[in-house]
């Protein structure tokens, strides 16, 4: 039976982690990222990693953190962060100061996770489709003034092969067919970033 994981993250040495510590109990296993930007996706900080390790390897059980916002600064890392911990391993996440536990005792996402990862997702969305249109002005500004040269020799190439290849050509038909970011990920078993970038890369090459 796996243990309880206590994750920890400051940004900065000097800053205090000392709130975080007070809430450990005797039983746990503390991962503690110190010194650590939350703008650091979490698989890539060193006890984030080490955590997404133990738990696939069915070390733990259960993960418990502060806040939150302790998994991420973006609201992208946070959905991602959650959907491999909670719904691909099954793992619950407890939030101590929201009160949020993402599963149930039958390991079912709560209605609780199910609102908070909908409003990710929301936000996700907005901030992709509001940095998508001001990449689509600059172009067109840029076209505007002659100053536009479009993609280097060779990019639509490694575009059609990266749209090509066989889960992003999935993930481009479930757009086209309007699904949503968290309905695709569940489906294709895949990451919410890798589906902004098959429509990060889709965008690109309408615009051209």
């Amino acid at each position: 039976m796996g243990a309880t994981a206590y994750y920890m993250r400051t940004s900065h040495y000097l800053q205090s982690i000392g709130t975080q510590q007070d809430k450990i109990e005797a039983d746990w296993i503390v991962y503690q990222d110190e010194g650590i930007s939350g703008r650091i996706p979490f698989k890539m900080r060193p006890a984030g990693k080490k955590l997404l390790e133990d738990i696939s390897g069915g070390r733990i059980n259960k993960v418990v953190v502060l806040r939150i916002d302790r998994l991420g600064r973006s609201t992208q890392d946070i959905l991602e962060t959650i959907n491999e911990i909670s719904i691909q391993y099954k793992v619950p996440i407890v939030s101590l100061n929201e009160g949020i536990t993402t599963l149930n005792e039958n390991g079912d996402i709560t209605p609780m996770t199910g609102l908070l990862t909908n409003i990710l997702s929301s936000l996700s969305e907005f901030f992709y489709h509001t940095n998508r249109e001001k990449i689509l002005a600059g172009i067109e500004r840029a076209k505007l003034l002659n100053r536009y040269k479009g993609r280097k020799t060779g990019s639509k190439e490694d575009i059609d092969k990266f749209l090509a290849k066989p889960k992003n050509a999935k993930i481009k038909e479930l757009l086209d067919a309007k699904l949503g970011i968290r309905s695709i990920s569940r489906v294709i078993g895949c990451s919410p970033n890798l589906i902004y970038k098959v429509k990060e890369q889709v965008a690109l090459m309408d615009a051209a």
